[in-house]
């Protein structure tokens, strides 16, 4: 789909340098928030906005709303799913309570809210867990009054890696997006931890997309000392 100014001025895909940057930081940051995007960018909402529809209506990213907050990420590298799941884990309190769940499978929430450094309120944990449940990475087996929690099936994939996959049909599909309107898109590299990209536009400028998947790895399931 291409985008064509009142002045003629072709605005399709990334050869737009706004669009351009947004792409590329959500390359580096999928699953990023519209406000912090804003923040960033330093653009008006409504900028930022008019931007981002352009790009979705150019199937170059997707957007999930979950908990009250909207999240953007490009299109076929991660699923709806896998971006509920890295919101759920984006507070670092999240974040260690499913690591200390992955280290003490079966742990109670007493343990859990003792255990992390520093603890936390029985409460918070209690909110985080029904969070972490709802998304598949925890489950929990009652016995009686006693409810012991054990990570799931979601958490094995995270662990493997399957949630955040470069897959050869992306590439392409990215390939074929760039070649709309920009000259010579290469792969740089390309592994299960990282995805590169040179395209070479024609004002110039070469762009460099960077998807490195290690960094969206949110935990670090460890032994405690």
């Amino acid at each position: 789909m291409a985008f064509v100014s009142d002045d003629g001025e072709n605005l399709s895909l990334l050869l737009h340098p706004v669009r351009r940057k947004i792409y590329s930081i959500l390359a580096e940051n999928p699953g990023s928030y519209f406000f912090d995007l804003a923040k960033f960018l330093e653009l008006p909402q409504g900028t930022l906005n008019w931007h981002l529809k352009r790009l979705e209506e150019d199937s170059l990213i997707k957007s999930i709303k979950y908990a009250g907050k909207r999240v953007y990420y490009p299109a076929g590298l991660r699923s709806a799913e896998a971006e509920r799941i890295f919101t759920v884990l984006r507070p670092p309190t999240a974040s260690k309570i499913f690591t200390y769940v992955l280290n003490h499978p079966g742990s109670f929430q007493s343990q859990i809210a003792q255990g992390i450094k520093p603890s936390v309120h029985h409460d918070t944990v209690r909110y985080h867990l029904t969070r972490l449940e709802d998304v598949g990475l925890i489950e929990t087996k009652r016995s009686g009054r006693t409810v012991q929690i054990f990570p799931g099936q979601v958490a094995e994939n995270l662990q493997n890696g399957s949630l955040t996959a470069i897959s050869d049909s992306y590439v392409r599909f990215l390939l074929e997006k760039l070649r709309e309107g920009c000259l010579h898109p290469e792969v740089v590299l390309k592994s299960k931890k990282q995805l590169v990209l040179r395209v070479e536009c024609p004002n110039g400028e070469d762009m460099i997309l960077n998807f490195k998947m290690s960094d969206w790895q949110l935990f670090t399931p460890v032994e405690d000392e």
